[in-house]
């Protein structure tokens, strides 16, 4: 064998030895793009449920956030009511209160003069 062709041989070996290498390579790296996509997949079929299930509950929760703020609303409209009621009462008591308080005062004051003067006599 001449020098020549045990150098093909070798080359042919060598390629031979690479073809397979590059064969088990590619059909392990499709092995793998199957697995991969088989995951997706699956992740996909478990995760779009959840996404569709979080969606309908953060509408349902936008939902209640503005019945919640309409309450919220009222309350404070029903509160400023009040306060302004328990003004107005508080105004239209203390005034007759006073006055009251004022005669009582002013009776209490006569009618110790009143006394005072029975007593000189």
């Amino acid at each position: 064998m001449t020098l020549i062709a045990a150098t093909t041989m070798i080359a042919s070996i060598a390629a031979a030895v690479a073809a397979i290498f590059s064969y088990l390579a590619i059909r392990r790296t499709r092995r793998l793009e199957r697995y991969l996509e088989l995951s997706i997949k699956s992740l996909r079929d478990e995760t779009l449920p959840l996404i569709r299930d979080a969606a309908s509950n953060i509408s349902r929760s936008e939902d209640e956030l503005e019945k919640l703020e309409s309450l919220i609303d009222s309350t404070a409209i029903a509160t400023e009511m009040m306060h302004k009621t328990s003004r107005a009462a508080f105004s239209a008591l203390t005034s007759p209160i006073v006055k009251v308080r004022s005669l009582q005062a002013g009776s209490r004051a006569a009618a110790s003069v009143l006394r005072t003067k029975k007593e000189r006599k």
